[in-house]
């Protein structure tokens, strides 16, 4: 058996950081630091129990993925492998503020901006570094710290797609509610995996915030 927790930590600066050199916008996403509460939100998270015993820990590039690691790696004396491909989906040109490009995406998982990409994209790449994360490590409890959307795009594979009355994703499995909505402090999700082909895997999957 082999357990998989993706960790989404969404408690990072945002509007209040100006940036006297141009900077773009993807970059500034990636360089957002945690706030203070998403710093207590990232300690209260490693004194769960599930966190006590992690044999690898993955991360995406951003500093609000490795800010939150660095509580559970102290715990673990890990090392943390950086992965690009758990990156937060790159947003693209986005020319138009008001666009709702979550809602877009939302709804048409193949829809993205010029030089950005879609949640279809995103999934490709996470499907990929998890499918090699399972192989390595079979038997073992892995931490991966990634985003909403890296989340949304592998829980794809095997839940439903659906949406609440606010017109919000919702993904089910075994007629569980594993998202519902995404604008929450941070997601944990478990996932169990008895096999060795990533696509025939017997699974389980808990949202276990």
């Amino acid at each position: 058996m082999t357990k998989v927790y993706l960790i989404a930590n969404n408690g990072f600066l945002n509007d209040s950081l100006i940036y006297k050199d141009y900077i773009d916008f993807d970059t500034k996403r990636k360089y957002r630091p945690l706030t203070v509460e998403g710093e207590k939100s990232a300690i209260t998270m490693a004194k769960k129990k599930i966190f006590q015993n992690i044999d690898a820990m993955y991360s995406s590039t951003f500093f609000s993925s490795i800010d939150t690691a660095k509580y559970i790696l102290e715990k673990n004396k890990n090392e943390l492998i950086i992965d690009k491909r758990f990156d937060d989906r790159k947003v693209g040109n986005l020319t138009d503020p008001s666009l709702n490009l979550r809602n877009l995406q939302e709804h048409d998982f193949s829809y993205k901006l010029p030089n950005g990409e879609s949640i279809d994209n995103v999934k490709n790449r996470t499907k990929s570094a998890l499918k090699e994360i399972i192989t390595d490590h079979e038997g073992e409890n892995i931490a991966i710290f990634t985003h909403n959307i890296p989340i949304v795009a592998l829980l794809s594979i095997w839940c439903e797609k659906g949406f609440n009355y606010e017109e919000k994703l919702m993904l089910s499995y075994d007629e569980k509610i594993i998202i519902d909505g995404l604008h929450t402090d941070n997601n944990i999700i478990e996932l169990v995996f008895e096999k060795e082909d990533l696509m025939k895997y017997e699974i389980n999957i808990e949202n276990i915030n």
